[in-house]
């Protein structure tokens, strides 16, 4: 794939990601826990602190996925794409424990989608690299 076509598509996913994560962060971070496990968020099985920092850190990395507009700043759009990997498996196994595997192939469709903003977005000065 050449690199503007992977650029290119590395970006319209991030876009899309960046509504994702900044969806359900919010609820994450503002929802009652009753609302959270009523809706099969992983954060209603984990202290609910810990839950509301998953909640800041996903709208974290929403914002930082739209570095992936600014060609010196994609690093940070990578950045937040791997953290948010990490979260999709945590996630994972948390559903997994909680016996709740139809929620599954939403972390695993989620971290595809994030593996193309992790893997082809690169800084300017990246080019001859």
């Amino acid at each position: 794939m050449g690199q503007k076509i992977g650029t290119a598509l590395a970006g319209g996913i991030a876009l899309l990601l960046t509504a994702f994560f900044a969806f359900v962060g919010w609820h994450k971070l503002v929802s009652s826990m009753a609302d959270l496990a009523r809706f099969h968020s992983w954060t209603a099985f984990i202290p609910e602190t810990l839950g509301r920092l998953v909640g800041v850190s996903e709208l974290v990395c929403a914002a930082l996925l739209l570095c992936a507009f600014w060609p010196a700043q994609r690093r940070l759009a990578r950045v937040a794409a791997v953290v948010l990997i990490v979260n999709q498996v945590i996630a994972a196994l948390v559903h997994w424990q909680q016996r709740e595997s139809s929620a599954l192939p939403q972390n695993v469709v989620l971290v595809a989608m994030l593996l193309v903003p992790a893997l082809f977005l690169k800084n300017t000065q990246e080019k001859n690299g």
